[in-house]
């Protein structure tokens, strides 16, 4: 992303030595909720989960590049016209209607995706249990959401989130709710700490010093819904699923112990720790997610 922007300022730079165009005008398209051809100087982009606005963008602009109608991009943000944006201003992507089954995915996967409890998406296409899915396979995603795409965060401790606003913090809920009790991963010094960062960056997690090829165990027991590596900046990454709606996630490991649909137990070694990913020395990105959610786990930890 950082090398599209910049090729995006540099050829907006070159532009500065030309003679001034003329004004633009922001409803240029007649048909708003159509997708139009690109402007030359537009290049058309997978835009994730949000996309930042920059000097001189206008929303059909962005709407052209991020491949969505312009309405739907306007509504998702709660924009009306004449469509003010400023420098800096976050832009949710609208969430599409449906979602295709890639291979590979899982509910679970889909749901994190799009930011919605697989149980939700389960019920609302009418999937019970085991979840079974088929490659090219239409799941219905319900209205009134956008994006949540896990694979656009940097877990890394200066990490900057792309979410419009980050969740509540949540404190340790009563014991009586359900909730695992959940061991350290790894033993070692935090890194970062969970949440916000003063340079504007977010972590929705803690990052744990470890060191190359030490056990990363299974915080509680559980059911594995992903090992693998193509979450963006996770490196070797490995997801665990809880009782109570809970999910566990370990990062920058260097080797994975387990598959896919494997059950562990706690304190089951699932992973060698690592530096695979966005960091550059040893060390276990932790998550606890509650559904979605990020939470505080030295909120949870014993």
């Amino acid at each position: 992303m950082t090398c599209l922007i910049a090729a995006l300022c540099a050829g907006l730079a070159a532009c500065a030595t030309t003679p001034r165009e003329p004004a633009r005008v922001e409803n240029r398209y007649p048909n708003a909720g159509s997708r139009p051809t690109p402007p030359a100087r537009v290049t058309p982009r997978d835009c994730g989960s949000a996309y930042t606005v920059q000097r001189g963008d206008t929303l059909s602009e962005i709407a052209v590049m991020c491949s969505v109608p312009m309405e739907e991009l306007a509504a998702a943000n709660s924009l009306y016209r004449p469509y003010t944006l400023n420098v800096g201003q976050v832009l949710s992507m609208p969430r599409p209607l449906m979602h295709v089954v890639q291979r590979g995915e899982n509910l679970y996967r889909i749901g994190l995706r799009y930011g919605i409890p697989f149980q939700q998406l389960a019920a609302h296409n009418s999937i019970s249990a085991p979840y079974n899915l088929e490659v090219g396979q239409q799941i219905r995603l319900p209205q009134g959401a956008t994006v949540v795409n896990l694979a656009s965060r940097d877990p890394s401790a200066g990490s900057r989130s792309t979410a419009s606003s980050p969740p509540p913090e949540q404190r340790r809920p009563p014991a009586s709710s359900g909730t695992p009790r959940f061991d350290w991963p790894v033993r070692g010094s935090v890194l970062s700490s969970f949440g916000n960062k003063p340079d504007g960056g977010r972590n929705d997690g803690i990052n744990i010093a470890a060191r190359a090829g030490e056990s990363v165990r299974a915080a509680a027991a559980g059911q594995v819904v992903y090992a693998g590596s193509e979450l963006a900046g996770y490196g070797q990454l490995v997801l665990v699923r809880h009782t109570g709606g809970f999910v566990t996630a370990y990062a920058h490991n260097s080797r994975l112990l387990v598959s896919e649909g494997d059950q562990v137990s706690q304190g089951q070694v699932i992973a060698e720790a690592g530096s695979t990913g966005s960091v550059d020395r040893p060390q276990v990105h932790f998550e606890i997610r509650n559904g979605v959610n990020p939470v505080d786990p030295m909120n949870y930890l014993r």
